[in-house]
């Protein structure tokens, strides 16, 4: 499964991030002073979990590359039906939570509208095939909805899902006082039921069983919540009405993960236990939709995990012993075919990385699971780092600049799930 090669438009005006002193590296030639994936014993590790920072590096600037490209013939195409357009029209860049992070106009999810309204959603279908069983994985990948648009973020939803619909959200609704993603769902039995109305400036329904005189097209109603230690999730169990319909929708809450940054110690335990929880309220070809804030940095980091993770679980990834494959790239690539910017920065890219080399050491019995030891050890099982230069320095990997909030945005800080907001350590 090798990559396929990198191709650079040097077109594109850019400016090509390095590993330097302001990076928190000093490079010597060769290997000296190039922090690699944990050195301990590899064997049996697969080449591209054994990689240094600076390949790593290097490879993410590929995509940053790979991704310029696409957008710049995507515009220059002129093309509608270019794989890589963007839509112009006024009303889809209002849906947008950022300036610019939009959905592939040509994969994207579409919602049910009447004919010549806007059915532009933030929102895209990501699909990853199953190195085995050739079975696609199928998620959807989408921006944390705004205020106004509730209504579109629930009839996606429902129409998008099966019996059973299974939402992760990897944000908090406020970090560092600002708001990542509006209120969209009950919080507790004191108000279980949120009413969603249709716009008259704004309508998408196409179904007239779905909306009532009063301009009424369904409720979201809290059934029952509760937290998961192992998962540090909140849980809830929510009725979805639109119409006469109802269906399930489990909502998984994970507020370990700050914006820009990446799980540690028990949060990144607690990651993937919520990856497994989620995806056993579901099946592949149902797509459990996930959302952050933008909905491609977690969120890109959360689906690109679920899917490797499975392919180690099968045994797929131990078998890759090319030295010019590597998975994590190769599926991070996919999936920015599906959607812009998907693992949004370099850290993203670089827990990937780590979370898959000491998941793969566990599987091969280099040391035990945290499951394996008693719950009052105070013993934790080595992590690999691709970020240790020595004992008492850090690799800090290139920072990208934040995404600029639509003006309509700006808003406020309310009440959210946790009851006041966090500050991340790198908005």
């Amino acid at each position: 499964m090798a990559h396929p090669a990198i191709k650079i438009d040097t077109s594109v005006q850019t400016t090509k991030r390095g590993l330097s002193d302001e990076a928190g590296l000093d490079l010597a030639d060769g290997e000296q002073g190039n922090p690699r994936l944990e050195d301990g014993n590899k064997d049996n590790v697969p080449p591209f979990l054994c990689q240094t920072a600076s390949e790593i590096h290097d490879k993410f600037e590929g995509l940053e590359w790979m991704q310029k490209e696409r957008m710049t013939e995507g515009l220059m195409s002129n093309d509608p039906d270019h794989p890589f357009a963007l839509e112009s029209d006024p009303r889809v860049k209002a849906r947008n939570r950022y300036f610019n992070v939009q959905a592939w106009a040509n994969c994207r999810i579409h919602l049910r509208v009447p004919e010549g309204e806007c059915d532009f959603i933030n929102a895209s279908p990501i699909a990853l095939r199953d190195t085995i069983t050739e079975e696609e994985r199928r998620y959807i990948a989408t921006q944390g909805p705004k205020l106004g648009h509730f209504s579109h973020f629930w009839h996606m939803v429902f129409h998008e899902s099966k019996e059973v619909g299974v939402i992760v959200m990897l944000t908090r609704t406020f970090e560092a006082g600002r708001e990542k993603c509006a209120q969209y769902f009950p919080l507790d039995s004191e108000q279980a039921s949120m009413i969603l109305t249709r716009e008259e400036a704004d309508p998408f329904v196409t179904d007239e069983s779905e909306q009532q005189d009063d301009g009424v097209i369904g409720k979201v109603t809290l059934l029952e919540s509760t937290f998961d230690e192992k998962a540090k999730s909140e849980i809830r169990k929510l009725e979805l009405t639109m119409g006469s319909e109802s269906k399930i929708i489990w909502h998984f809450l994970f507020a370990g993960w700050a914006d820009y940054s990446k799980p540690e110690g028990n949060n990144r335990e607690a990651l993937l236990e919520l990856i497994r929880l989620s995806a056993s309220k579901s099946t592949p070809d149902n797509p459990r939709v996930v959302h952050c804030s933008a909905g491609v940095g977690r969120t890109g980091t959360f689906i690109a995990l679920d899917h490797l993770l499975e392919e180690l679980d099968s045994g797929q990834l131990l078998q890759v012993t090319d030295t010019e494959s590597d998975p994590v790239f190769e599926t991070v690539n996919q999936m920015r075919e599906q959607r812009m910017m998907m693992v949004y920065n370099e850290m993203q890219m670089q827990f990937i990385y780590e979370v898959l080399r000491e998941q793969t050491d566990m599987k091969l019995g280099k040391f035990p699971s945290r499951g394996s030891q008693s719950s009052g050890s105070d013993c934790e099982p080595r992590s690999a780092k691709v970020a240790k230069l020595n004992d008492n320095t850090d690799y800090l990997p290139a920072s990208k600049p934040e995404l600029e909030v639509t003006p309509d945005h700006i808003s406020t800080p309310t009440r959210s799930w946790s009851g006041t907001p966090e500050v991340s350590d790198s908005d």
